[in-house]
């Protein structure tokens, strides 16, 4: 089954895209850290974004498996925490992987009074950064694809059962 000439535009145009943020991660921060895992992510996904889209290969059901897991990653993200007390008493509290993309931020007077709103996060107001949580989407997304694909493509391989034959034992 082929797939149309828009849908093969959309990802080619998305793996061109991850590509160039791998560009951007790589020349903002090199392999440092989890720019490392989110750069090596996106590079493989973007190129399979390119080879999907350049040879037309449909994925069908494989697609609805991707935007379940990459769901499934942003929420578990949600696991990984950073923290600091900084900038002359000031708090911040950052949820998601691979960057925060859910952020707490507080400010006091004093390192006394910061300690404390430090010592209980969740009650401080929560913000979405937009552009993390795209960030974070397209890495899950793409370690989703990177997951899927190889499984959608062997079942594609895989022969379909003859009605009335018994399966070998």
């Amino acid at each position: 089954m082929s797939m149309g000439v828009w849908w093969r535009a959309l990802l080619v145009t998305a793996g061109a895209a991850s590509l160039l943020m791998v560009g951007l991660a790589m020349v903002s921060h090199g392999l440092d850290g989890y720019y490392t895992v989110f750069a090596l992510v996106l590079a493989l996904g973007g190129v399979l974004l390119l080879w999907l889209g350049a040879t037309g290969r449909a994925l069908g059901w494989a697609w609805a498996a991707v935007a379940v897991l990459t769901l499934v990653g942003l929420g578990a993200s949600l696991l990984a925490e950073r923290t600091g007390i900084c900038c002359m008493f000031g708090y911040h509290r950052g949820l998601g992987y691979p960057w925060p993309w859910l952020t707490s931020h507080a400010e006091a007077d004093t390192l006394v009074a910061i300690e404390a709103v430090a010592a209980s996060p969740q009650d401080l107001a929560k913000q979405v950064d937009l552009l993390y949580l795209l960030a974070d989407a397209a890495f899950w997304g793409e370690a989703a694809l990177l997951l899927v694909t190889p499984l959608a493509l062997l079942l594609r391989r895989a022969p379909e059962p003859v009605p009335g034959k018994a399966p070998l034992p």
